[in-house]
Order: C-alpha cells, then structure tokens, then sequence
C-alpha cells in the first residue's frame, strides 16, 4: 500500500508539474513542404510549381484551465516555384514549330503569403513537457509569384507579366512539444497542415490563359509546416 502511494504520488507529481507557466509565447522557424495544387507542375492543371520554402511563425496561446485554452499565430512563408520546370512547360505550350533563334527569357519571383489566426487549444502537461492540438482559422494574403516573359525570335519580340495579390479565409491543424527548459522558457517542436484557396487571375491572351482558357482559377494551396523555436512561459 505504501509503494502504490508512492508511486500514485510521484506519478502525479510528474503529470501537475507541467500545470504551472502553461501560457506562452513563441518565435519558430522551419521547412514549408508544398502538396495539392500549390506543388503541381502541370499548366493544364493550374499547378503552382511550388518548391520547399521557409516558414517563420509568431504563436501564443493562453490555458483557461489546466487543458484547454486559445492560441493565436501569425505567420510568414515563401515558397519558390521550380523555374526551369515552369519555363520548360511554358515554351513548349507555344504553338509551333518554333523557329531555331527563338529565345525565351523567364524571371519568377516566391510565393509569399502571411496568416492571422486565432483558434481552440488542448494542451497535455507531462513532467518536464507540454503536448500541444490545436485548430486555428484566419485570413490568408497571398501573393501569387510574380513572372516576366520575354520571347524573341530575330526582329520580333513578345512580353508577359503576371502578379496578383488575394485575401482567403484559411486553416491550420497541428500538434506541437514543449520542453520546459526552465520556469520562463521552453523550446517548442511543431507540425502543422496548413490550408487556403486563393483566386488566381491569369491574362485570357497570354500563353497560361488560352492554354486553360480561363482568366481566374481557384488554386489548392497545401503545406506541412516543420518548426523549431522558443517559447516564452508566463
């Protein structure tokens, strides 16, 4: 009776010592890995050409009680797209034959896009850690990757430029851990799903355009955030 005291008492001791400092707030950084739409590489399919990007995150969360609470998180991202994927889709969507001097001369610029969300939180408190679920939705704005093409064949030569900036409603799903390092900071481990679908405006008389002809498509942009960062306790 005394050992399963013992233990009951220590067990508890582990489990409530993650009760005290449960709010925090936190910088984190880390890999954005593209899926869906947003990491396809196909014209016809109103692929995005997306590659790995970085992610850079500001995130809280205050506990209303011992489990559950409300986080908040902004963060930034940029993917780049695959350039010589894309320019290659590109010059081969041109009607041909192509004569031999044609040239074409592609810039693209990331995909940049930023997040306001705010949402449920239920955190695990165990010894030394805290096991973090949370479900936030916000706004998303995007800006699509900005392009400039030239084509020139001898004399003749033809340009295109394409940008675009959208406002989205959009979510997140994730887990996260932190390792309280001390009573004011912890270091924080996170993967997140992130999710929004932005209108995506091209020109009806430019190559992309009278490829799908559309003038706008509803675009699945899909990434898995991985983060590291710090936290601080209060």
């Amino acid at each position: 009776m005394k050992r399963f005291i013992l233990l009951f008492s220590l067990l508890c001791l582990i489990i409530f010592q993650g009760y005290s400092q449960r709010n925090y707030l936190g910088l984190s950084f880390g890999s954005s890995l593209p899926n869906a739409e947003f990491a396809k590489k196909s014209l016809e399919e109103d692929g995005g050409y997306a590659l790995n990007g970085f992610v850079l995150e500001f995130s809280g969360a205050y506990v209303l009680d011992y489990y559950v609470g409300v986080a908040g998180s902004f963060t930034f991202s940029s993917n780049p797209p695959d350039r010589q994927a894309y320019g290659e889709d590109l010059k081969n969507a041109l009607p041909g034959p192509l004569p031999p001097d044609v040239t074409l001369d592609l810039k693209v610029g990331n995909w940049l896009y930023s997040n306001l969300m705010a949402g449920p939180l239920i955190t695990i408190p165990v010894w030394k850690l805290n096991f973090d679920f949370r479900g936030i939705a916000g706004i998303c704005f995007m800006m699509s990757a900005p392009q400039e093409l030239y084509i020139r064949a001898g004399s003749e030569e033809y340009f295109e430029s394409r940008s675009g900036q959208t406002v989205n409603f959009a979510y997140m799903l994730g887990t996260g851990v932190r390792f309280n390092v001390n009573s004011s900071y912890a270091i924080r481990l996170s993967a997140d799903y992130f999710h929004c679908r932005p209108t995506v405006t091209v020109d009806e008389n430019g190559i992309v355009g009278s490829i799908t002809g559309k003038t706008s498509y509803d675009m699945d942009v899909g990434t898995v955030n991985l983060n590291i960062g710090i936290a601080y306790r209060f």
